[in-house]
């Protein structure tokens, strides 16, 4: 109830305030679990995601907003989650797995952090991981704009215009039933890699970008 209700007034916000344009929305799944795989360009990637998408999203949200108890208590009616950054944070894991298998939504970013520069950075590998453990599909998603609404050291939006375009759902059925190796994992990130940055019209061929990330391979976890 309450997350229709603040998700009804920012929607209208950000529609007229900040110009939210969304393509491809019909490309996510009406019914059951599926994750969002968007690029990162700003802090405000998942606030302004679950305004765009008819469906309720669910998100990873950093540990320490949930010491603090209004931000908690916002952030919580929004359906987010803590995680643990910069380690393994099995619980977040457990939580993610489970919310995408009982039929929701949930936004994941393959690279990890917010990108400084716009472009594409080397992804993890934990997305890959929660679809294949949680049977659902992935949705390539490439966010536009959001790094101009908020700048650092600001506290109120600007008005510019975001475009959210929603690619095509990808299905991994053919791995549901195979041991989670690092290869299986790396392609996996790769094919939704590859998607995000076909969206994102990128002028870096598919060839330099896989080479790219050969040459990182060991940074690439």
């Amino acid at each position: 109830m309450v997350y229709s209700i603040l998700h009804s007034i920012f929607k209208i916000i950000a529609r007229v305030y900040i110009r939210l344009q969304t393509i491809g929305i019909e490309n996510i799944p009406r019914h059951g679990g599926v994750i969002l795989a968007p690029n990162h360009p700003s802090d405000s990637d998942s606030f302004i995601l679950g305004i765009a998408i008819r469906r309720q999203l669910h998100t990873m949200a950093k540990e320490e907003i949930f010491r603090r108890p209004l931000p908690a208590f916002i952030v919580t009616k929004l359906n987010a989650f803590p995680v643990k950054r910069g380690q393994l944070d099995r619980q977040s894991i457990r939580a993610a797995t489970g919310i995408l298998k009982n039929g929701h939504v949930i936004d994941m970013y393959p690279e990890g952090t917010v990108s400084k520069n716009g472009d594409l950075q080397l992804p993890k590998l934990g997305t890959a991981f929660i679809a294949l453990q949680a049977k659902v599909p992935v949705v390539p998603t490439v966010i536009r704009g959001t790094q101009n609404v908020m700048l650092k050291g600001q506290r109120i939006p600007r008005p510019r215009k975001v475009v959210i375009e929603f690619g095509k759902p990808l299905y991994f059925d053919e791995y549901y039933d195979k041991p989670y190796s690092k290869k299986i994992l790396k392609a996996v990130t790769e094919q939704i890699m590859t998607e995000i940055k076909k969206l994102l019209n990128s002028n870096v061929s598919e060839e330099t970008y896989h080479a790219h990330i050969r040459k990182h391979e060991k940074d690439y976890c």
